[in-house]
Parts: structure tokens; sequence; C-alpha cells
């Protein structure tokens, strides 16, 4: 691999020079590497006793709505310019887009874009919001945050989408270039990481989700479900409380359903019965702002205001429709405060 192409990676330490042993610090696997090794995520590599990072600047594009990126309380309906990563520090067994979570990046071919060509792009497609999302973009997190950074000054919203499961310090650093993260929670015990994601840990990934809070940092969190996975109405009355209790429960949730992909081909998709009662579960706990997500036109879609249960935003499965709620994100009929960003 030509090293002079490749971006030295931050967050690491060389622990053995006369071996050039190094280990990352990017993540909470603190893989520790010898020359020529990949860390966990494959994306991070150690040669001759330094880390590079594999992907730096590799990326895919695409443009949609925001609701594609399961958000729905960050500029509901805007266009959203984003850009997708390789590899993931979490090898999920439901992964929709495994093509980019587990690939050598010495077989990625494509475009490489700058930062600069990244807020180029995000302005030029007429986007306000820019996203790293669909793989784990904190792999690339050099990458991510130069070009976050660049997009910021440029004057665009930035909208992160990863599964939390990162280090404080690397964390701290991101998010002084983000305007809102979608966390992707995967189960809420290590038990449960473990079993679905080879891996993680929800502790720690309830401290990411504490200090988005702390910054101020618009936050919404997601979930899939499904019986197989024993994610189900017991998990979210946990994962709700945890929110109520611990965060906020004005934080919208998001229960996905789950459709069949990478190992879970053999399944079939999320029964809307448990999305409903799971729905019902987090409401009882008293969550403001709970979503029945990826089941196309289905009411749970909608924003309520949790005060006089007026239907403020409605979704189908083509458009969003911003109906009764003011630009200064209050209820246009009770005047009641909402967790919205519109402007």
């Amino acid at each position: 691999m030509n090293q002079s192409l490749l971006h030295e990676a931050e967050y690491y330490d060389v622990i053995d020079e006369e071996e050039q042993i190094v280990q990352c610090h990017l993540c909470p696997f603190e893989c520790k590497l010898k020359p020529d090794e990949k860390g966990k995520c494959l994306g991070r590599m150690n040669i001759t006793g330094k880390l590079y990072s594999l992907t730096y600047g590799h990326a895919t594009m695409k443009i949609d709505l925001i609701e594609k990126q399961h958000v729905f309380q960050f500029f509901p309906n805007v266009r959203v310019q984003t850009f997708a990563t390789y590899n993931c520090n979490l090898n999920c067994i439901y992964c929709s887009c495994s093509e980019h979570a587990r690939i050598d990046p010495e077989q990625i071919t494509g475009k490489k874009y700058t930062p600069d060509q990244v807020a180029m792009f995000g302005i030029a497609s007429g986007s306000k919001v820019l996203c790293f999302g669909d793989s784990e973009p904190l792999i690339a997190f050099e990458w991510v945050r130069d070009a976050a950074k660049v997009s910021k000054e440029k004057g665009l919203k930035v909208l992160l989408r990863t599964n939390g499961f990162f280090n404080e310090e690397p964390m701290k650093e991101i998010l002084n270039y983000v305007d809102a993260v979608m966390i992707e929670v995967k189960a809420i015990d290590n038990e449960g990481y473990k079993r679905i994601c080879d891996g993680g840990d929800f502790d720690l990934v309830a401290k990411t989700m504490k200090l988005i809070l702390e910054k101020e940092i618009h936050l919404e969190i997601s979930i899939i479900l499904h019986e197989k996975l024993d994610n189900d109405e017991a998990t979210v009355g946990v994962l709700a409380n945890f929110i109520k209790t611990e965060l906020t429960p004005e934080i919208p949730l998001h229960l996905v359903r789950m459709l069949p992909a990478y190992k879970t081909m053999d399944l079939t998709p999320t029964k809307t019965e448990l999305l409903e009662k799971a729905y019902e579960m987090a409401k009882e706990v008293g969550l403001k702002f709970i979503y029945i997500d990826n089941v196309p036109n289905h009411q749970h879609a909608n924003t309520f205001c949790p005060n006089c249960g007026d239907e403020l935003i409605t979704r189908t499965a083509l458009s969003t429709e911003k109906r009764r709620v003011s630009l200064q994100g209050r209820c246009n009929k009770c005047q009641s405060p909402i967790y919205i960003v519109l402007k």
C-alpha cells in the first residue's frame, strides 16, 4: 500500500517502538496492532509503526430528504446531501449497508472527496443539511471532522448518524462541528450488543448520548426491533426509562422496522404489532415523541403536540408536510414549545 497516499490517523499511541506496535484510541476496542495489521474496523492500519486511516476521503454521495436518515425533528422535509463512508467498528447482523461496512479498504474504488469538495457539493445541491451516515462515519474520523468543519464555516448544518460507540475525547472533538446527531442504539445491555453486533457496550453509548445533550446538540435515538433479536416492547420500556430519567423525555425515539439484510435474510420484516406494542410501552413510560419508523404511512410516523395532542407534522411514504408548528418551534394551537429545529 502506497503510504504517501494515506492520511495518518489521530488518537493513537506507539506502545512498543522496537516492535513498532501501536494502539488505537478512537473507539473502546482500543486495538493493539503490529505492523501491517488492521483494526477491528478494517479502516485503520499500522504501517511501519504509524497508524493510518485507510478511508480518508473515500465516500459515496447521494441527495435525499432528511427523514431517510431517521431524523424527524431537525429541519423536517429538507434536502440532505449524504456522504456514506466505509467500514464500522460493529458487525450488526441486520446491517443494511454491509457492502460499505465490511469492505477491505484496499478494494475500494471510486472517488475521493476533499473536505472542501464536500462543502462545495452540499452548497451546489441546494441542501441545507450535510449528513455523514449510512455506514459508521466516525471510522473515517479525521475526514469527517475536517469536512464537517469546512461545511459549517460555509453555513451548512451538519448531521451525524452514528452508533455512538467511541471514546470520549474524539467524540468531544467531532461534536464541535455537528448540529444534530442520530444515535443508533443496538441493545440495552452488553449481552445484546454482543449477540447482535459482535461487541459494543450500552453504558458507553449512553455516555455519548449524555455528552451530546451536555453540548446542547439536537439528539434523536433509534433502535431496530425484531422478536428474533430479543428487542421487543420490554426492551423499549428499559430504553425509554433511561431516556426519560437520564436524558430528557423530549428526545425523539424511533422504533425501526427491521428489513431482512446481511445475516437476517431468512427472517421476515418486523411485525407491525410488535412496533405498536413498543410504541405504547414508550408512551406509558412518558416519552413525548415516539415514532414507528420504516413502516410507510403509519399514523405514528407523524408528530403530535405532547401538550394538546394536535397533529403538527404529517408524514407519508412520499412527503412530509409541516402543518401546525411555528418557525420558533411552538405548537400553533397551544403555543407549547416543541423539541424541534426549524431554522
